[in-house]
């Protein structure tokens, strides 16, 4: 069995700056709130929630001497996942009215198992529901032995989720009961972290190819601008954006993937203090997405003068990323206090 489970510096590094990005959008669209159309809030929107899906497709294949994927267990990924989703949850609920924010959050826990967002905490269901899916696919993995055709059978269920998801999913009514929107907009990239850990010597040849990366670009700047602005497409279907979130998804991880192999490793023995932040929060950041919640609080007083300045990128990006940092380091607070009781660690940060 592949027992490789030595950490690796540039995903921490990845997920730190990942988490953190997560705290930024959550000030401007729920401590500032209504200035979600700035390009700021829509860029950052975009680009976090792939690095962490990708990352965990990544570290979810693992092969044996006998079979070439080893399905997930999936005992450990429900403790470590939907067993703090439900407490967690449970507490931001009876919390909330107390926040001082004023996002349209659910009241109580039926009305947030069938929102679509889970008032916060999808990402924990959503992750726990794509192991459940390549838990399947592993299985039939095992047996069509063609790489060619595990991506045809990937790209088939890909294919069944857009067909059935509007069915049991709305997110313009804020209902998803089963969480198969959000499922279905973040499966790709997370199969394609499963193939880049699979084909690794290949992806690490792709993502540093200058050709590559210059194509990336383009395909990032296409595909972000036409999910985040499709109605300037009125003659576009709408169904194009299930093609353009993946490609805008890929594009970003062999950009990001290739940038951290050109960075040259420190020769100083101790990194910078930048870099041990966000390796610090990589490491912790789960306990930071279930927890950072609490610690949000109104900015509304700054909505003026932001939309005085246009919404402009670098007062937004400047204001979001000086609340975060507080944020953040309340929150690690908080997550090093309940990580000394072992109970409490397992029930509300994963571990």
């Amino acid at each position: 069995m592949d027992k490789n489970t030595k950490r690796v510096d540039t995903f921490d590094l990845l997920k730190g700056i990942a988490i953190f990005l997560v705290v930024m959008g959550h000030v401007l669209t729920m401590c500032i709130r209504d200035i979600d159309s700035s390009v700021a809030f829509k860029l950052i929107g975009e680009v976090h929630m792939p690095v962490f899906f990708f990352i965990s497709g990544y570290f979810t294949y693992k092969t044996s001497s006998l079979k070439s994927f080893v399905a997930p267990n999936l005992k450990r990924r429900f403790l470590q996942l939907m067993v703090p989703f439900f407490v967690v949850s449970s507490l931001w609920i009876t919390y909330f009215p107390h926040s001082g924010l004023q996002s349209p959050l659910s009241s109580n826990i039926p009305d947030m198992l069938m929102s679509y967002w889970k008032d916060g905490y999808w990402f924990t269901l959503a992750l726990f529901e794509m192991i459940l899916v390549y838990a399947l696919l592993s299985r039939l993995f095992c047996r069509i032995r063609r790489g060619i055709w595990q991506v045809a059978v990937t790209v088939a269920v890909y294919v069944l989720m857009i067909l059935v998801s509007p069915l049991i999913s709305d997110a313009a009514v804020n209902f998803d009961p089963l969480g198969i929107g959000l499922l279905t907009r973040f499966y790709p990239i997370f199969m394609f972290g499963v193939f880049a850990r699979k084909y690794n010597a290949q992806f690490e040849q792709m993502v540093t190819n200058a050709w590559v990366e210059v194509m990336a670009v383009a395909v990032f700047f296409v595909s972000w601008y036409y999910s985040v602005y499709t109605w300037e497409f009125p003659n576009m279907p709408t169904t194009l954006v299930y093609i353009a979130q993946p490609l805008l998804h890929v594009s970003l991880m062999v950009l990001v993937m290739g940038l951290a192999k050109s960075v040259k490793p420190s020769e100083s023995s101790k990194p910078g203090v930048m870099k041990r932040w966000f390796l610090y929060l990589g490491n912790n950041s789960l306990g930071i997405y279930l927890l950072h919640y609490f610690f949000l609080f109104p900015l509304t007083p700054l909505q003026e003068p932001l939309r005085m300045l246009d919404l402009a990128f670098v007062p937004l990006m400047v204001v979001a990323a000086f609340f975060a940092f507080f944020i953040v380091a309340a929150t690690l607070g908080a997550n090093y206090v309940i990580g000394k009781n072992r109970i409490l660690a397992f029930l509300m940060i994963g571990k």
